[in-house]
């Protein structure tokens, strides 16, 4: 499970109490702010993520990693030899992806809690390790470039990638597992998504590019957990493009009511009601927790 996203919470809550210390300045950057403004027939998700990254990592070349994407969607490109089958397809880029180049998950990452190049495609290109963030986002990156119609879904604290065809009914591609499919009732159960989340549809969505840039931006702010100003404008800005999703809300909730008890007077009492109403609206939206999550697994077994 990628836990990075909501334990970004956490990181607002406890770097917003010592916001005191932080410079002002520019939030996002106007690189970033480019790629976010694309409308979604421009946007490449590749260079969007990669952009993203580069806050992370000053020194990043885009450019290298972006041939790198281009390189493995020519070799999905030579060996799908132009299939329109969308089963096909999904088994060439589970065979480019996983069984000759060996991009796999990192389960000793997860043990330790999460790395930084969890949360950045450059990352899990140099390693060839990735969780359930990086891992649909490099799965999504070169499919696009090659054309094909696979976007990412969200489910609490995950994260998979879906082949959208109406006619193709085994859409999901779980890219943990090297590809395979696993149906919206095997999600559902497994991460305890409520009727109040299906009926809002705010998990089990297949993402426009537009909305999982949000998401980009959000696991972005692993960066900058040190700066709550920073890390609250990329919730604000990643909640505004995907309205949504019930995990910004929280954050938001949580980022505001921090930022309430480090600001006196009206100013505090306005945080304060910013909270309420996020954490309300995450509540709408069927937010999801990680205990909750964890709670659902014990009382199935699944958990020892």
């Amino acid at each position: 499970m990628y836990q990075g996203l909501i334990h970004t919470t956490i990181a607002v809550f406890v770097a917003l109490l010592h916001a005191h210390a932080f410079a002002e300045g520019k939030l996002i950057s106007r690189a970033v702010q480019k790629e976010l403004a694309l409308p979604e027939s421009q946007i490449d998700i590749g260079i969007a993520a990669l952009t993203i990254a580069k806050e992370a990592y000053p020194g990043l070349d885009i450019k290298t990693y972006s041939v790198k994407l281009d390189e493995l969607a020519g070799k999905a490109r030579w060996l799908a030899k132009g299939t329109p089958d969308p089963e096909t397809r999904i088994r060439v880029l589970n065979t480019v992806l996983f069984r000759h180049e060996g991009f796999r998950y990192d389960h000793e990452g997860f043990a330790q809690g999460g790395r930084k190049e969890h949360y950045y495609l450059n990352g899990i290109l140099d390693a060839k390790k990735g969780n359930c963030f990086t891992m649909p986002l490099l799965y999504v990156a070169v499919a696009q470039r090659l054309g094909w119609p696979i976007y990412p879904v969200t489910t609490p604290s995950h994260l998979f990638a879906r082949y959208a065809d109406p006619a193709f009914t085994r859409q999901n591609i779980e890219t943990t597992s090297g590809g395979k499919y696993f149906e919206d009732e095997w999600y559902i159960k497994d991460f305890s998504i409520g009727p109040s989340a299906l009926n809002a549809r705010s998990y089990l969505r297949t993402l426009t590019y537009k909305e999982y840039l949000g998401h980009i931006l959000y696991a972005g702010a692993y960066a900058f957990t040190k700066d709550g100003h920073k890390v609250l404008a990329y919730t604000e800005k990643a909640a505004a493009l995907d309205p949504r999703d019930p995990t910004f809300y929280q954050s938001l909730g949580d980022g505001y009511l921090a930022k309430s008890k480090i600001t006196n007077g009206k100013l505090g009492e306005e945080f304060r009601e910013k909270s309420r109403k996020a954490t309300a609206k995450a509540k709408q939206l069927g937010y999801v927790d990680e205990e909750s999550i964890k709670i659902g697994r014990l009382t199935r077994g699944q958990l020892r």
